[in-house]
């Protein structure tokens, strides 16, 4: 597996969860201590935690600690590789229903 495809089955199988889907999103205002994080979803900081790390590991979240406090941000930049994925499959599948189409309008008989 190259480095492209891993970092994009880490990123879809993070944003798999809808409660890290939700964790992100709080993200968008900016770095937020964990505690709002927890607090914004409602889910205690234990459960966070589990989550961050999943979210960290994608490269999805960077943390760091500053006066006792967990901060969090977002780094949307994998969202990119996600992002290419799914356009260029997007563009094959609509290359394909082109042809399939033309096939049929020609009397070619349907492929499968």
């Amino acid at each position: 597996m190259n480095a492209m495809t891993s970092a994009l089955d880490d990123t879809l199988l993070a944003l798999a969860d809808p409660m890290r889907r939700r964790i992100f999103e709080v993200l968008f205002a900016g770095e937020t201590p964990a505690a709002g994080i927890a607090a914004a979803i409602g889910i205690g900081q234990d459960v966070l935690a589990g989550h961050l790390v999943v979210l960290e590991t994608a490269g999805l979240v960077a943390r760091r600690w500053k006066a006792g406090k967990e901060l969090v941000k977002a780094d949307p930049a994998p969202l990119e590789i996600a992002a290419e994925w799914i356009d260029t499959n997007r563009e094959l599948w609509a290359m394909q229903s082109q042809m399939q189409e033309s096939s049929r309008d020609d009397g070619s008989p349907e492929q499968r």
